[in-house]
């Protein structure tokens, strides 16, 4: 609500512009109402059973950040890398073997990764911080997952209860594992540096806190045969064959959560597509599939991948969909029938030439005009309620419009069959109308940012349009190349009347408004002429205001502009470093009351620390110790000779007698017997301690 009591109906998102039409919607990908492409995939169609012929020899490949490209060897005993295309010299990746390192640097060597005897690798998958994903299996009764680290060289596996078909190592380094019928959850790694037990000094109970091990298991859905898997940001995806229609494909969603009792989704590929052999995930609702060429005198001519739209009724009883979306994504050749796995997760194809990222064709093909109506209705909840103007966050690049009409009517099932075209949308030289909000769009004179119009009819002498409901019906026009956007709507109402607050009653509007608007051309009255004049200059002192009547917002750190951090930060007699994230500067001044109350102090010290390490106190990643648990670790413990080299808190690493010691080891009085009955029995003096 403005400062004259206006109000307004936001329209944005796929749900407020769902339209019948085909030719334009709301595009999740530009997250606005566009042009629908009208490319047409040239997609490749393989006989099916040759398709499976080629999936089932198909070697995976992954490409590291230096550009060297990895595979599994043609036996798949072992993984092997070689740094150009084609191979002609593939080396075998090494790494440490877990219990293979030694105290001694000098007894380090790296081993082949290699396959346990009397398996095979199943699949090769690269991912999160640079570690490789190998499963493997003997058929029968031996599974396992084997993880090695390309940077910090390590190796390590764990048994699995489930043959393993494809693993998928998502950006947080937790492996997904799928095999027939179980999708598995593993994590973990061995530790940062050797360790080895020894008998005269105190040991943990757990050497390793987080190994490599199998989380949960979880049933799949029955389908025919799995054949990829894939996943992007939150949403793990799995191509599988339908057991229902022969030779159609189903694609099985769920959350990429570690709840094992997540709900699978599935979507089923148009059975009009060829058979896929790979997929990639190109946003939450979009997937990516891989189609071998053709064999023979067509082989080069149609080379495609098909984009899938994943889409969900409202309805809880419609099925999910796929939709085919008009774009063409070429592909150069084809030297494998599987995408080449990178840790950015981005499509990359094999082809002649080497590894080639894959691109969506930016010369894209627009329809010239289409109009929809938003089926969204916009109730203000009052008859007769005057629509006053429409602001729309919208790019319009050259050679491109939009039109916008209106209705305006009292009753939904009686609704006007006749429009009213409005006037060609202004562009406004602001962000957005509301005070201090940065706008969807950098503002660019006439082509993008904040667009206004006033609503209107028309005809007729009196021009206002009014009603309870308002409707709207969006003309976008374009080059065929360029389309226009619209990211957001806000309808305002009711008309806040300068004529009517401001000026004398025989200013006023006296004719009422005509129930329909005249066909012929009639010319509007005096008052609405002024009306609707006076309505412009309300539309440049209103933000005016609005502005100063919120300006009370720059004063809260967590709704001011970014630009005004550093003033607000002056004000509390603080300075924030440059470096430093805006939700951090944004935090850091939300509680200078409590760190100004609490400065010098232990919490003040911790709340501080909070906030530097966003939120790494809280999870207990930092823990802040006060100086007088400071102690001298050889004098904490009683009866063993604390020499460096021996010693059970700093193993042979101490250059200081200053140490970290928790409270277990800091003896009192209260506790002293029981330690001496734990570990010094022989110390006791006297019968009653000795008892004791």
């Amino acid at each position: 609500m403005d400062s004259n009591g206006t109000r307004f109906a936001l329209i944005k998102g796929g749900h407020d512009f769902r339209t019948p039409r085909r030719d334009c919607g709301w595009n999740p990908v530009m997250g606005a109402f566009t042009l629908a492409r009208q490319d047409q995939p040239r997609l490749p169609r393989l006989d099916p059973a040759r398709t499976l012929e080629l999936w089932r020899g198909a070697t995976p490949y992954v490409l590291d950040d230096h550009g060297q490209i990895g595979r599994l060897s043609t036996d798949r005993r072992s993984f092997e890398c070689s740094l150009r295309w084609p191979g002609d010299n593939w080396q075998p990746v090494r790494a440490t073997a877990e219990g293979g390192v030694g105290v001694d640097a000098a007894a380090v060597t790296l081993d082949p990764v290699d396959a346990p005897a009397g398996t095979t690798f199943t699949d090769l998958h690269l991912g999160g911080s640079g570690l490789v994903a190998l499963p493997f299996s003997n058929g029968t009764d031996k599974h396992g997952l084997l993880l090695t680290h390309l940077r910090r060289r390590w190796q390590v596996s764990c048994t699995l209860k489930f043959a393993p078909v494809r693993a998928w190592v998502d950006g947080e380094d937790r492996v997904w594992v799928a095999g027939k019928e179980t999708l598995g959850l593993c994590r973990g790694a061995p530790l940062p540096q050797p360790y080895t037990p020894r008998d005269d000094r105190f040991e943990p109970v757990e050497i390793n806190p987080d190994p490599l091990r199998l989380l949960w298991e979880q049933k799949l859905p029955e389908h025919g045969g799995l054949m990829a898997l894939a996943a992007g940001d939150e949403t793990l995806m799995l191509l599988v064959q339908d057991t229902l229609t022969a030779g159609a494909q189903l694609l099985l969603t769920r959350p990429l959560s570690t709840t094992p009792d997540a709900t699978f989704t599935p979507y089923p590929i148009p059975v009009e597509l060829p058979q896929a052999t790979d997929i990639a995930c190109l946003g939450r609702n979009q997937v990516l599939l891989l189609l071998p060429f053709e064999e023979g005198k067509r082989r080069d001519q149609e080379r495609d991948c098909p984009v899938l739209l994943l889409t969900r009724s409202h309805s809880r009883l419609a099925p999910p969909m796929t939709l085919l979306q008009p774009e063409r994504w070429p592909r150069r050749s084809e030297a494998g029938i599987r995408f080449v796995r990178h840790r950015d997760n981005a499509p990359r194809t094999l082809t002649e030439e080497g590894v080639v990222p894959l691109y969506r064709l930016a010369q894209a093909r627009f329809p010239h005009q289409a109009s929809a109506v938003l089926t969204l209705p916009l109730d203000s909840g009052t008859p007769g309620t005057v629509w006053h103007r429409l602001y729309l966050e919208a790019r319009i690049p050259p050679g491109c419009r939009i039109e916008v009409e209106a209705q305006a009517f009292e009753v939904w099932h009686d609704r006007p069959r006749v429009w009213e075209k409005q006037p060609a949308p202004a562009w406004l030289p602001i962000p957005s109308e509301l005070p201090f909000a940065e706008g969807v769009l950098t503002p660019v004179p006439e082509r993008e940012g904040l667009f206004e119009v006033l609503l209107q009819r028309a005809n007729g002498s009196v021009r206002d349009l009014a009603g309870r409901y308002l409707r709207l019906r969006l003309t976008l026009c374009g080059d065929g190349r360029h389309t226009p956007e619209i990211h957001a709507i806000r309808a305002w109402y009711p008309r806040f009347s300068w004529q009517s607050h401001f000026l004398p009653g025989h200013f006023h509007q006296q004719e009422s408004l005509p129930a329909t608007t005249p066909e012929e051309p009639e010319a509007a009255n005096g008052a609405d002429l002024r009306e609707r004049l006076l309505a412009c200059f309300e539309g440049m002192m209103t933000p005016i205001e609005d502005r100063i009547a919120a300006a009370e917002t720059l004063l809260y750190p967590g709704a001011t502009p970014a630009s005004f951090l550093p003033w607000l930060a002056g004000m509390n007699a603080t300075c924030l470093p440059k470096h430093w994230p805006e939700p951090r500067q944004r935090r850091w001044l939300a509680q200078q009351g409590d760190l100004q109350r609490q400065r010098g102090t232990f919490g003040g010290i911790c709340r501080a620390l909070d906030i530097i390490t966003d939120g790494g106190v809280g999870r207990g990643e930092v823990v802040p110790v006060e100086l007088f648990r400071l102690r001298r670790t050889l004098a904490t413990i009683l009866g063993i000779s604390m020499d460096d080299a021996s010693h059970p808190l700093t193993l042979g690493t101490g250059q200081s007698g200053n140490s970290l010691v928790g409270e277990t080891l800091i003896l009192a009085d209260d506790n002293a017997r029981e330690f001496l009955a734990l570990f010094a029995p022989e110390l006791a003096k006297g019968q009653l301690e000795r008892n004791a």
